[in-house]
C-alpha cells in the first residue's frame, strides 16, 4: 500500500464521519454548524480523490516500469486503465498535462490544420475556402 493510498482511505473515513456529523446536527437543528461541517466533508472527499488519483498514478507508473524491465512491449490499453491526467479527465482527451503517461497525438498538427494546404506548406499557403487564410511569418 502507496502512502498515497493509505492517506486516500483516512481522507475518505473522515469525510465520511464528517457527513454523519452534519446529519446529525441537521436533525438537531444545529444549520449553522451543519453548513460548515458539509463543507469539510466536501473539501475532505476531494483531498481523497486527488490522493487516489497520485496513487493510481504511481500504480501505473510502476507498472510501465516492470513491462519496460521485462521487455514486455507497452500497448496502448495500457493507459486505458485510468485517466492519465486531470487535464485529459476534463478535456474530453483532447490536451494533457506536462506529467501525462500518455504519448502525444503524432497527428495533433495535422487536426489543427485549418486545411490541407496549410498543414502542406506549414501555414504559407491556404486553399481558396480556407476560413483563416493567414500566413505564418515563422513557416520554413
Amino acid at each position: 500500500m502507496t502512502p498515497a493510498l493509505r492517506t486516500a482511505r483516512w481522507l475518505t473515513a473522515a469525510a465520511a464521519l464528517s457527513s454523519a456529523t452534519a446529519a446529525y446536527l441537521t436533525a438537531t437543528g444545529w444549520y449553522r454548524s451543519a453548513a460548515g461541517v458539509v463543507y469539510a466533508a466536501g473539501l475532505l472527499a476531494w483531498c481523497a480523490s486527488r490522493e487516489y488519483a497520485i496513487a493510481r498514478r504511481a500504480r501505473l507508473r510502476a507498472q510501465l516500469a516492470e513491462r519496460k524491465a521485462r521487455g514486455i512491449p507497452i500497448f496502448e490499453a495500457v493507459f486505458e486503465v485510468v485517466p492519465c491526467c486531470d487535464l485529459s479527465t476534463h478535456a474530453d482527451g483532447s490536451a494533457h498535462g506536462s506529467d501525462c503517461l500518455r504519448p502525444r497525438d503524432p497527428d495533433e498538427e495535422l487536426h489543427a490544420a485549418c486545411c490541407a494546404d496549410g498543414f502542406v506548406s506549414r501555414g504559407t499557403t491556404h486553399d481558396s475556402a480556407c476560413p483563416t487564410r493567414m500566413t505564418r511569418s515563422n513557416a520554413a
